[in-house]
């Protein structure tokens, strides 16, 4: 949807429902777009921490920081598992 990198350095194993119509991480990249896509665009940062468990190579949570411009910024952790809760 953002035209991120097509590198190995953006794929991270993530529970495909998270990402669908209705889940968490689609409902957060909505949010974003919306943002950006508004007259005028506003302004999107974003830092995404994948967070690991032992030697998994799954990550367990993503942690995630955003902020849109004029508002204030969201903190939240993203389980990588159905539901995304």
């Amino acid at each position: 949807q953002f035209h991120g990198s097509g590198d190995i350095d953006n794929l991270v194993a993530q529970n495909k429902q998270i990402n669908r119509s209705g889940g968490e991480w689609y409902n957060m990249e909505k949010e974003w777009a919306n943002a950006l896509g508004g007259k005028p665009p506003k302004k999107v940062t974003v830092k995404i921490e994948p967070v690991y468990s032992g030697q998994s190579m799954r990550p367990n949570s993503f942690m995630v920081e955003y902020q849109i411009q004029g508002k204030k910024p969201v903190i939240r952790e993203i389980l990588n598992k159905a539901g995304g809760k």
